[in-house]
């Protein structure tokens, strides 16, 4: 749609100006023949101009992307029903989507339908008897803050040792990268670029990305690589090897996790390299990451994975703010 014509050009063919002459309010003409394309058009351009988080507008697209897709881009927004927007959020459960993540693609669709009506489009938003789903209490398991800084203080005990130091190095890099295990093992020095602090890896599907680290994985890394040359010969050039300077294989490292796990005292709580990737991403959300980066550094190849963190955020800070909402503190 173009938009300057919009806001400069010629009012509307019919329009009665008598009413305004009058001194009576006019009733705005509403403009349900635009095209789903050009209302999204429309509806993003003032996203930007109120400046909404780059973060938002990505959702906003990817979610539009895949409304237009279902319903068509050219639909006029005004033959948009309710039916229309079920048949689509159903189809993402469907599809094997969470209700976590369809619940987000409601509220974009609530958001973006509520703003046709205010902006006199439509007169009644397709969604707005349309329920958003129940999401479930079932969350990916992951470690507290306080799990944590147990289980980093029972590895740093042993820093000292040659070992020691290499399995306080591998935890600080699970719980800052989210790495899967087979990235993890097979990661190798070329792959190492301390100078960007990141890591190329090679995940599922053989896909390269690049997973990135920050200040404290790095200094720990650069004094990794200095003991571990120190191992009289290296027969691998992976960067985590064994005293006897080779590969380490994959069990090796979740029974390393798991010894450490027994000295930290965490023998209820269940600890393994996939627990701590979800322990990274987790804390990623909640130190503001947004869902399109933590997918890439992830390697996630739907968007849903990662909206699931995001959801998991907001419920942690619900919790919180349970505890700590300013006016559940007055006495009057």
């Amino acid at each position: 749609m173009n938009w300057r014509k919009q806001a400069y050009g010629s009012p509307p063919k019919n329009h009665d100006f008598s009413d305004e002459r009058e001194g009576k309010k006019a009733i705005p003409q509403l403009r349900q023949d635009a095209t789903l394309d050009e209302a999204v058009e429309d509806f993003t351009l003032m996203a930007k101009v109120e400046g909404r988080a780059d973060q938002t507008l990505k959702l906003y697209d990817y979610v539009f992307e895949n409304f237009s897709e279902a319903v068509g881009e050219k639909t006029q927004i005004g033959d948009i029903e309710k039916r229309d927007v079920r048949k689509y959020l159903a189809n993402l459960m469907d599809d094997g989507l969470k209700n976590t993540s369809v619940a987000i693609h409601h509220r974009v669709l609530n958001a973006f339908f509520t703003w046709l009506v205010d902006d006199s489009y439509i007169n009644k938003s397709p969604t707005e008897d349309v329920k958003e789903p129940k999401t479930p209490s079932k969350f990916p398991k992951c470690l507290d803050e306080e799990q944590v800084d147990e289980l980093l203080e029972a590895a740093r005990s042993r820093k000292r040792e040659w070992s020691g130091y290499r399995n306080y190095a591998m935890l600080i890099v699970f719980l800052d990268t989210g790495l899967r295990l087979d990235e993890f093992v097979n990661a190798t020095l070329e792959d190492l670029d301390m100078k960007r602090r990141s890591i190329k890896v090679h995940g599922k599907g053989a896909k390269d990305r690049k997973v990135f680290f920050g200040k404290r994985t790095f200094n720990c890394l650069r004094h990794w690589l200095r003991i571990r040359e120190k191992v009289d010969k290296v027969w691998d050039d992976t960067i985590f090897i064994s005293q006897n300077g080779d590969k380490l294989k994959k069990r090796n490292v979740q029974r390393l996790i798991t010894r450490i796990q027994d000295r930290a005292g965490l023998e209820d709580v269940q600890v393994s390299p996939h627990v701590l990737r979800h322990t990274a991403a987790t804390f990623a959300v909640q130190n503001g990451l947004d869902a399109f980066s933590l997918k890439r550094q992830f390697g996630w190849e739907q968007m849903r994975t990662a909206l699931r963190y995001v959801h998991m955020s907001d419920k942690a800070l619900q919790e919180s703010y349970n505890n700590s909402s300013p006016m559940d503190n007055f006495e009057s």
